[in-house]
């Protein structure tokens, strides 16, 4: 099968500022292709993307409005990725046969981000209207899409490798001063939603251990009663837009990632893989498909209690950490590479996977 030219991602939630776990993955595999192919983006809802290779189009609930089907017809994809905001619901399936429709002679591929289950009208729709091929991101929802006779291909996220990396003391001192932070504290970061069921809570109990970090920008979505525990805990909230948020984990030393139920958050959550890329050593669950694509080990621990990943964030500040090396691999033009590879017929993405 001949390359693919031309790459279309699409999806609802690449407008407005890029802080959110499914706006970051969309324009990140965007990226990603744009080393490999000419590339192009669609923004349906959420206002004007603030990325330069994205447009802002209307593109109504099931996409059946005039100004996508002229959009997409216009840039003659070969290639459409669709990536919905809400994973893969039936609507999604539906709105991935239009696009269809819009790209004549190209392929569709839809990535579900987070787990969904349907009824059985539900099922049987998504059957139908199974698109070209279908990517997703945990062995739970390979498993569930499998069931309903679709042949799904692991799909990991990625990192953008130039703007997480690991900086030196001196200027890790100037990112706390800039930012506020303690000098002389072990700092404990985690990124995300202030929502329960993320388990953020977790990172009250910090104790003697260290001093927490959460950054939640008002966008992600926040519960006030959580946020009013954290902040009297001691807890160290920074709840602002932060264009250049990479400087977070670099002010800080370790990285934790205490979600644990499923559906809480991206089933591969971009900020371990951020936090890894900056060199920090990371304590998490084995939520989703992290440890489908992730070797624990030089400073990457995955645990199964509360109280065990209280006790991983003490016992790794001493140890040797080189989880930058393991995080070297999925640089979204690597997971993009690879992406159209498999729709090529040229490989497949679960050489990713260590045991699905």
């Amino acid at each position: 099968m001949r390359p693919i030219r031309r790459v279309t991602v699409v999806s609802e939630n690449m407008g407005g500022v890029l802080d959110e776990g499914i706006r970051k993955f969309a324009t990140g595999l965007l990226d990603g292709f744009r080393v490999h192919a000419e590339a192009s983006g669609v923004a349906t809802s959420g206002g004007e993307s603030s990325h330069p290779l994205v447009r802002s189009v209307s593109g109504a609930r099931l996409y059946t409005g005039r100004p996508l089907r002229r959009e997409i017809e216009s840039l003659r994809p070969e290639l459409v990725v669709y990536v919905p905001s809400a994973s893969a619901t039936s609507f999604a399936f539906w709105r991935a046969r239009m696009l269809k429709r819009y790209a004549p002679g190209g392929q569709v591929a839809l990535v579900a981000t987070q787990p969904r289950y349907h009824t059985a009208l539900g099922r049987l729709a998504a059957s139908e209207m199974a698109p070209d091929k279908v990517f997703a991101q945990s062995r739970e929802t390979i498993r569930y899409l499998e069931w309903l006779g679709m042949t799904p291909q692991f799909l990991p996220g990625g990192v953008d490798l130039q703007r997480f990396r690991p900086v030196t003391a001196e200027r890790k001192a100037a990112l706390r001063e800039e930012l506020g932070l303690p000098q002389d504290a072990y700092l404990v970061l985690h990124v995300g939603h202030l929502k329960p069921g993320r388990n953020v809570e977790l990172l009250t109990r910090l104790g003697a251990v260290g001093t927490a970090v959460v950054v939640a920008g008002k966008s992600m979505g926040q519960d006030k009663a959580l946020r009013q525990r954290l902040t009297e805990s001691g807890v160290i909230l920074i709840d602002r837009y932060l264009r250049d948020v990479e400087i977070v984990y670099q002010a800080c030393d370790a990285y934790l990632f205490p979600v644990r139920e499923e559906g809480s958050a991206m089933d591969f959550p971009l900020s371990v893989l951020e936090a890894m890329a900056c060199n920090l050593p990371v304590v998490a669950y084995p939520y989703g498909g992290l440890p489908l694509a992730l070797e624990p080990g030089e400073g990457l621990i995955f645990v199964e209690s509360d109280e065990a990943m209280l006790n991983a964030i003490e016992s790794v500040k001493p140890i040797p950490v080189a989880t930058r090396k393991k995080a070297e691999p999925y640089a979204w033009e690597r997971v993009a590479g690879r992406f159209l590879e498999t729709m090529q017929g040229a490989g497949d993405a679960e050489t990713y996977v260590r045991a699905v």
